[in-house]
């Protein structure tokens, strides 16, 4: 291998590479050893290096390397060693530590450290990667008492993040061969990890190879008998019982299933099922050998934890305002809305973890907190993303009435709707690194959501595609049908060539499908009775759609009048109407909306559009001026906004901005084609819209 300086700048040009698995080296980039002499110096090096780079305190230094001294020796002793850390470092002619008066840190820049790639490796860079076969920092050892306890946290934390990784790869690759490959490596640095042994065994089924699969159950099985304290799940003795073959086997997994837990696992006080499949990703392909149901797409899955709180009345509000939000989801069909039995809770220490092993991916927790004597108690909703140890990805307050939920003045579904938006966002975000190819349905449908969001008409093309691949793998999703509705009608509104009528006809059977999939969720009705408007000859059927919605909304919701699905009911009712004056009044307080969901955000064009037919320039204006910035290849806000300013009639230079940009985005838009997405707006107002943009410069066509 080419040692010389030329090489090593080419492949890691930092200036300072230091070495913690097996024998700690510091070196410079010409490979010269740097590495200081005495162990508290090393020691001292050691912890800034697998801080992730963040400043570490001296009182914190001093704890680990002097944790039998006094606090003030001990600082002084720190001091010492710092010099010594930097003269040893002095030929690398740059400050590789950042000296601080209170702390110190690494500077990542001019560092590379080799510990610090372990922890940051992911399923898609495991291949560049090779796991450890020596200890992190041995020769550090007897130091410190202190430092020995940390440097079992470090080497824990090491081993359970690749332990983590692997497992993922294991459970998220489709390819066979990768797969066992990964299983096998995963194997060498955990013997007795469950996950990669079943993935062999089914990766053995997969191929047809019984044989195979059966010395590989008799291997595993001997192990973990031989193995003191450990005891094959009822997953992998389910799995075991599975192989077609002798009795052999399965009198093993039998003989396994009758021992008791051993003692100190979390089996025995909790014992989680097999884990499920991520439901963005395309489903890998040894879980195919496990039961029918373990193979079928699944939906993102949730759990209603009882709000807490400290005031018993509220605690009891707080277990029927769960049960109304549970249900809510549940009629939602989007979700798998899973439950634990009461025996079955975790201990709250680890409850993240055992929510996550049960296959839950999102947790909503609350607290119920009084408020002062004359106003409202105040609910706080968070949602937790179960697989990043509880992370907050969303979060709101709530007034709360203190009779009790039923008499809320605010509609619950505001808030649930804003949940279920940005968990599906989150979802994309999570698997927005990923090809293609390797999403499952659903993850392809929120991709194309994501992209929808851009309002870009650039991306219309690929979000269609997108979409057309998930319905075809997967037809009996409501979220999916929804997504495409949702996509049609905001291309139909974007586009004026002769192929959006049938994106158009697209569009209403995908919401006719998320009907009949999903017959609970009034939303979707509403979304049918705006395609509906676009047909003058069905505007008594949309007529009747929307009231059959208001109606069965405002069963569920009482009288919680502010409830997003309800005004939006109630807007399509005022423009077949023609109460524009009524629908653009709706249309604002529904944009007082403080639970920013991202379907409101996707329909604010079309709030424009509403906006504008009930004379409301000025916000019209306000609006197409942020959109365009925010979203400058969005042309319909484009076109709102260009009519609300000639209307206006002071802003004639803006006004010939926004029509040429309009014009470069859909050169050859006219006047014919631009109020043709107008059947409800009446005569008159048809009239005076073509009139607005022959004023702005587009042609009658």
């Amino acid at each position: 291998m080419d040692c010389s300086p030329r090489h090593i700048r080419e492949t890691d040009p930092t200036l300072l590479r230091v070495r913690l698995i097996g024998q700690m080296e510091a070196r410079t980039l010409t490979g010269e050893s740097v590495l200081p002499v005495g162990g508290k110096t090393r020691a001292l090096l050691a912890i800034l290096a697998l801080s992730d780079r963040k400043p570490v305190l001296r009182s914190r230094l001093a704890e680990l390397l002097w944790s039998q001294r006094p606090e003030e020796m001990a600082r002084a002793s720190l001091r010492q060693e710092i010099h010594r850390l930097l003269d040893a470092l002095s030929p690398l002619g740059a400050d590789v530590i950042d000296v601080q008066r209170h702390a110190l840190a690494l500077k990542p820049a001019l560092t590379s450290v080799d510990a610090e790639r372990l922890l940051t490796i992911s399923v898609r860079t495991i291949d560049s990667v090779t796991l450890p076969d020596e200890l992190l920092l041995g020769e550090l050892t007897g130091v410190d008492p202190a430092l020995d306890e940390w440097l079992i946290q470090q080497r824990e934390r090491l081993s359970t993040h690749l332990r983590q990784v692997y497992e993922s790869a294991v459970r998220e690759l489709t390819d066979p061969d990768q797969v066992d490959n990964v299983a096998e490596r995963l194997l060498k640095f955990d013997d007795l990890n469950e996950v990669a042994w079943q993935a062999r065994v089914q990766m053995a089924l997969h191929r047809g190879d019984t044989g195979r699969a059966i010395a590989l159950a008799e291997q595993m099985t001997n192990l973990f008998r031989d193995a003191e304290r450990h005891t094959l799940t009822p997953a992998t003795q389910a799995l075991i019982r599975s192989i077609p073959t002798e009795n052999n086997c399965k009198d093993l997994a039998h003989d396994l299933s009758q021992a008791p837990p051993a003692a100190g696992t979390p089996e025995a006080s909790f014992t989680a099922p097999v884990q499920r499949p991520d439901p963005m990703l395309a489903l890998p392909l040894h879980y195919a050998s496990q039961h029918a149901a373990a193979a079928e797409p699944r939906k993102i899955s949730l759990v209603f934890l009882t709000p807490s709180s400290t005031d018993e009345t509220l605690a009891e509000h707080g277990q029927n305002l769960r049960d109304q939000l549970e249900l809510l989801f549940v009629n939602m069909g989007i979700f798998d809305i899973l439950a634990l039995p009461e025996t079955s809770l975790p201990d709250p220490v680890s409850a993240t973890a055992a929510y996550r092993a049960w296959g839950m991916d999102y947790i909503i927790s609350a607290n119920l907190r009084a408020g002062p004597e004359g106003s409202e108690n105040r609910l706080i909703l968070r949602v937790l993303d179960a697989r990043h140890g509880g992370v907050i990805i969303w979060g709101t307050h709530y007034d709360f009435p203190r009779s009790g939920p039923d008499t809320a003045k605010n509609s619950l579904l505001a808030p649930a709707q804003a949940m279920q938006w940005s968990i599906f966002v989150t979802e994309a975000r999570r698997i927005a690194a990923r090809p293609d190819t390797e999403l499952s349905a659903l993850g392809m449908a929120l991709r194309a959501f994501t992209l929808l969001m851009r309002h870009d008409s650039s991306l219309f093309s690929r979000i269609g595609f997108l979409l057309e691949q998930a319905d075809a793998l997967d037809r009996d999703d409501g979220a999916i049908a929804l997504i495409d509705a949702l996509h049609c009608y905001i291309r139909f509104l974007n586009e004026w060539s002769p192929e959006t009528e049938a994106v158009f006809a697209r569009g209403l059977r995908s919401v006719r499908a998320a009907i009949s999939l999903m017959p609970d969720l009034h939303a979707v009705e509403v979304l049918l009775a705006a395609y509906l408007m676009y047909e003058p000859t069905m505007h008594s059927t949309a007529l009747s759609v929307a009231q059959s919605a208001a109606e069965g909304i405002l069963r569920i919701e009482g009288y919680h009048k502010d409830s997003p699905d309800l005004l939006m009911a109630e807007i399509v009712l005022a423009l077949l109407d023609e109460k524009m004056t009524t629908a653009a009044e709706k249309v604002k307080i529904l944009l007082k909306n403080g639970y920013r969901s991202q379907l409101l955000e996707l329909l604010r064009p079309v709030f424009m559009m509403i906006l504008l037919l009930g004379e409301d320039y000025q916000e019209v204006i306000s609006m197409g001026r942020l959109m365009s910035g925010l979203y400058p290849s969005c042309p319909s806000s484009l076109l709102y906004y260009l009519i609300a300013l000639v209307e206006v009639g002071d802003c004639t230079e803006e006004m010939h901005q926004v029509c040429r940009h309009l014009l470069r985005l859909v050169p050859d838009l006219t006047i014919s084609k631009a109020v043709s997405r107008f059947p409800y707006a009446g005569k008159t107002r048809l009239t005076r819209l073509a009139e607005a943009l022959g004023k702005a410069g587009l042609a009658e066509g």
